[in-house]
């Protein structure tokens, strides 16, 4: 009898988390139904969380106080349908991330190594960005918030409102489009 019990119990349990993994599911799949995005939410590990719209991209300050100018890079990768070679215009992840403030534990060496960005498309498409790589004193890849192409045009339809741009990337699968976060994130210890 006992046995039964803790049969039971055991199937019990089995349904529980098989309907929590369910719904969890469902909700996920409802968060990531793709489309456009009206805002890139900039969060995290971060002291100034702050949420971006197509204007506020276009107005980005790094200083109030000093005039700012977008960047614009020309980048080749590959597709499975063969090379592409495009230009784009936005603001460097660095001087987004510079105005959100990361937050670093002063007490680890280097600190600033271990951090990450997560770069989350509407439909839960991720990639990651190590800090180092758009550190000035590292390897400074001019990674974009891209908004517009190169002659000034908004992005197309099919990029959304922004996407992210990796320069010196063989591959294209890190070039996000319809970007809608940016997730600051540090490595384990």
């Amino acid at each position: 009898m006992p046995t039964n019990q803790a049969s039971r119990s055991g199937l019990l349990t089995v349904l529980v988390l098989a309907f929590s993994v369910l719904a969890t599911s469902g909700a996920h799949a409802a968060a990531c139904q793709g489309g456009a995005s009206t805002a890139v939410r900039l969060k995290g590990a971060v002291k100034n969380p702050a949420s971006y719209t197509l204007d506020d991209l276009r107005n980005f300050k790094l200083d109030p106080a000093k005039d700012y100018q977008p960047t614009t890079v020309t980048v080749t990768f590959n597709t499975s349908k063969g090379p592409v070679t495009a230009t784009y215009t936005g603001v460097p992840l660095i001087d987004l991330l510079t105005v959100a403030n990361v937050k670093v534990d002063k007490n680890q060496k280097n600190d600033i190594l271990r951090k990450y960005v997560v770069a989350k498309a509407t439909d839960c498409y991720e990639v990651v960005v190590a800090l180092g790589e758009i550190l000035a004193n590292f390897e400074a890849k001019q990674v974009l918030v891209a908004y517009q192409d190169g002659d000034g045009q908004l992005l197309p339809e099919s990029d959304g409102m922004a996407r992210l741009v990796m320069p010196g990337d063989k591959a294209g699968g890190r070039s996000v489009f319809h970007l809608s976060q940016l997730i600051v994130r540090s490595a384990p210890k």
